[in-house]
């Protein structure tokens, strides 16, 4: 796919995504099928040969160390995804790879950097904007703030736009409380007043395209469906999609969790994605928890074309 470059010459459009995981393989397969070629890293040598058999150039990063020639892996991009997420030293891809980014960056059209809305911290069911400062509770959310000053401070060494996606609850067809129920895990944990905002796969994947496509400086965007809800109704809905029972519901107070699934319930908030729809006017195929069940469920229509 042929596009005329920020830098005023035709390029070819070329994706390089540090993270092949759910979420950036969503946007390589994507992009492969608009035309792009797609390359990228992953954890290990099966995976990224795999990864080569679909058409993606796979690298291995295990963020311990450099990858190997990366120079090569990199050159060309035109559109780079940041989708690691952060350690204690920061994001892997910027602490052993920003120079070679930054030497890269003649080619470079766009960043987009995969956040989290959990950088808001709580909001005790508010409804929040792109506008709300930054309030992270948890060291794992501090780490997603600190990583996205970081790769504002390449982005703007580079001279290249960036943008930065909060993304709520992530799931998709393989990673969703359809699959959680028929392998026996999903529970049912009620804490009175609690919703969460989730965002499908393939949404995201949609709103990265947007991105490239209508040249806009650089912004912040909350991707978030339309309707915050309580867990346990997401979970009682799939139940009644596949025909199963639902399991029962268990008090959060009583409910046995790890620390991280607690942290989640420790937080609260209502997010907008009114900036997305109103700057990219991007329509979400599947704005509530309802539509992407379904149609994992195999019981709605496919609307993520």
């Amino acid at each position: 796919m042929a596009r005329s470059s920020r830098r005023g010459r035709v390029s070819v459009a070329r994706l390089f995504c540090f993270g092949l995981g759910f979420t950036g393989l969503a946007v390589a397969r994507r992009l492969i099928a608009a035309g792009w070629s797609a390359a990228g890293t992953c954890r290990t040598a099966e995976k990224a040969a795999a990864l080569v058999q679909e058409g993606i150039a796979a690298h291995v990063f295990t963020g311990d160390e450099a990858m190997a020639d990366a120079e090569h892996a990199l050159a060309g991009t035109t559109l780079m995804v940041g989708s690691i997420a952060p350690g204690r030293s920061g994001d892997p891809a910027l602490a052993h790879h920003r120079d070679d980014i930054v030497a890269a960056a003649a080619s470079l059209e766009r960043i987009v950097y995969l956040s989290t809305t959990a950088v808001y911290g709580d909001h005790g069911g508010r409804l929040i904007d792109e506008d709300v400062p930054v309030a992270p509770g948890s060291e794992r959310a501090r780490r997603r703030v600190d990583a996205e000053s970081a790769w504002r401070r390449l982005a703007d060494q580079a001279s290249v736009p960036l943008d930065i996606l909060r993304l709520s609850g992530i799931y998709g067809a393989g990673r969703s409380q359809i699959e959680n129920l028929r392998a026996g895990r999903a529970r049912r944990i009620v804490k009175p007043g609690q919703v969460f905002n989730r965002i499908h796969v393939e949404d995201i994947a949609r709103v990265v395209e947007a991105l490239a496509d209508a040249g806009l400086a650089g912004a912040v965007y909350n991707l978030a469906d339309d309707e915050p809800a309580p867990p346990q109704d997401v979970v009682a809905y799939a139940a009644r999609l596949i025909g199963v029972e639902p399991p029962p519901e268990k008090a959060f107070a009583d409910a046995d969790m790890s620390e991280m699934a607690r942290s989640f319930y420790g937080e609260c908030k209502r997010v907008s994605n009114a900036r997305l729809k109103r700057r990219l006017g991007v329509k979400l195929a599947y704005p509530t928890y309802r539509e992407g069940l379904a149609a994992i469920a195999g019981r709605g229509t496919d609307r993520a074309g």
